[in-house]
């Protein structure tokens, strides 16, 4: 502080010198040179200080003494100030590291004992999940044995009832004028996985076992089950398939089992599930014409006769089937089949081994017959024909541009190429056309499909016992068909089915049948529930 005070009196001198000095060097340095040449001549007389001046100083020395003194204290202030903040702060410091170690060592004895009841805790944790690990396990193996169970088995089947009328204006005793009934049909099957090459199979279904083409019961049938009575449920199906892993092109199937080669009902009748072996082989292709073909063989045993008394009457029936699937364009898709069936003896089948037994056939055995056919050393009546089926089928499908709507379009041409001329009109009558149109499809909730389908079936071109048993009668007929199917629900569908049918040919009718040739009209209103 004392350096500051001499200093400042020093500037203080200093600044009086300079403030007596100034006007005489601002004189000088205005004047021109003639002056300062004058004022050499002339002399001058500087003023002497003044004890008002030394007062003056005085007093400023004072004024400045005492600011001196204000900022000493200020200063001195501002030191306690810092001494006081500083201890304050060492003080907080203390106290803060005193708050912490005490809230430390809280948190370590809180921590501590919660430590203890977490190392509690998890060991009961450990004990309850060993535990249920074990249940988890055990569960996970009764799941995985019902997931395998249920991989390897697929389960099928449905429910249908049935109104029916129908309606003829014939004088034959064989055709009431009018007559309604209720139907019942049920269904149910299991396929499973036998093991990697191996499938096999079981349906059981309602129906009589003396009828293979239908599995429906009438309800309160005088003949069959009425008052109540219960209904008769089959076995429909049960059948084992080969299809090896190493060659998924091959299927090898024997048993009871359902049709493994393309066939039309008028042909076959949709219920019935035939017997014996067949083999197929499949081939896709990457040609964008040629999907696919394939070729299938059938051996079918219709009867066999272990009686010693009447040898080679066993009936049966073998063939084949080959078949493409062609993509024409990017809308249309063509199925062409051909199939050659030949049928073995099957008088033994449909008339019994020695021709004395009925003649099976839904409804009437429409099929030329005669007497003194041959079963072994027997004789007894048959067939008029032998009957060989060369059958030609081609399905089409067409995308329309509306994906709900498809076009389906189906037809058929069958020869029997081993019928006999009929003895009445010495003609073969051994053809069957099939016409089938269809406009939509059944696969999800709220589809609907609509169709016509016309069938010409002479009297000999196929076994009656085995077409279509909804018809008028099974050969010699005409018949129209004209269907709507709605899928109300994912499971379940509302149809209607109405048929339009009569005689072909009056002249192979036996009169005790007929005396005219109305139509019949069959209509069908069926709800059917599938699982």
């Amino acid at each position: 502080m004392n350096s500051i005070r001499k200093t400042i009196v020093f500037l203080l001198l200093t600044g009086i010198c300079v403030a007596q000095s100034a006007p005489g060097e601002g004189n000088l340095a205005g004047k021109s040179s003639a002056h300062r040449v004058a004022r050499k001549t002339v002399k001058h007389t500087e003023p002497a200080v003044s004890a008002e001046d030394i007062k003056q100083l005085k007093e400023l020395i004072q004024a400045q003494q005492v600011q001196i003194d204000q900022l000493k204290q200020q200063a001195s202030q501002r030191d306690q100030q810092a001494e006081q903040a500083q201890r304050a702060a060492i003080d907080a410091e203390k106290a803060a590291a005193d708050a912490q170690d005490k809230a430390v060592a809280t948190a370590m004895a809180d921590t501590n004992s919660k430590i203890e009841t977490v190392k509690s805790d998890v060991a009961d944790l450990k004990t309850t999940a060993t535990n249920v690990a074990v249940t988890t396990q055990g569960e996970q193996k009764r799941v995985g044995a019902l997931e395998s169970l249920n991989s390897r088995f697929r389960f099928s089947g449905d429910v249908r009832v049935r109104y029916e009328n129908f309606f003829q204006r014939s004088s034959a005793p064989s055709h009431p004028e009018d007559k309604e009934r209720f139907r019942l049909r049920l269904r149910f099957g299991v396929d499973g996985k036998v093991s990697e090459d191996f499938v096999g199979g079981l349906a059981i279904a309602t129906g009589s076992q003396a009828d293979p083409t239908s599995t429906n019961q009438t309800l309160g049938d005088s003949g069959n089950s009425p008052n109540f009575e219960r209904k008769t449920i089959n076995l429909d199906r049960a059948y084992i398939t080969w299809n090896p892993q190493a060659y998924k092109w091959l299927s090898v199937t024997g048993g009871k089992f359902a049709y493994p080669w393309v066939r039309t009902n008028p042909t076959f009748d949709p219920d019935i599930n035939p017997e014996g072996f067949s083999e197929k082989v499949t081939f896709k292709t990457s040609n964008a014409f040629l999907k696919e073909v394939s070729a299938t063989g059938l051996q079918l045993v219709l009867q066999t006769n272990n009686a010693s008394t009447t040898p080679n009457t066993d009936s049966w029936a073998y063939g084949g089937q080959v078949g493409a699937k062609l993509q024409i364009g990017s809308r249309w898709t063509m199925v062409p089949t051909y199939a050659l069936l030949n049928f073995v003896r099957p008088n033994g089948a449909i008339f019994g081994v020695k021709g004395a037994g009925p003649a099976f056939a839904p409804n009437f055995m429409d099929n030329c017959t005669k007497t003194g056919v041959k079963y072994g050393s027997a004789t007894g009546t048959g067939f008029c024909s032998n009957f060989q089926y060369s059958d030609l089928i081609v399905s089409n499908v067409v995308k329309t541009g509306i994906e709900r709507l498809p076009l389906g379009f189906t037809g058929e041409y069958e020869k029997n190429l081993r019928a006999n001329p009929s003895p009445i009109d010495q003609k073969h009558h051994d053809t069957l056309y099939y016409l089938e149109a269809s406009l939509g499809q059944l696969k999800n909730k709220g589809d609907v499909q609509f169709g016509y389908a016309y069938t010409h079936t002479e009297q000999d071109a196929v076994i009656s016992s085995f077409v279509e048993s909804d018809q008028f009668h099974q050969t010699n007929n005409e018949q129209n068909r004209i269907f709507f199917t709605w899928k109300v629900r994912s499971n379940t569908t509302l149809g209607y089915t109405q048929w339009i049918g009569r005689f072909l040919d009056m002249k192979l009718v036996p009169a005790a049948t007929a005396t005219n040739n109305p139509y019949l009209k069959r209509g069908q209103l069926d709800v059917v529930y599938s699982f």
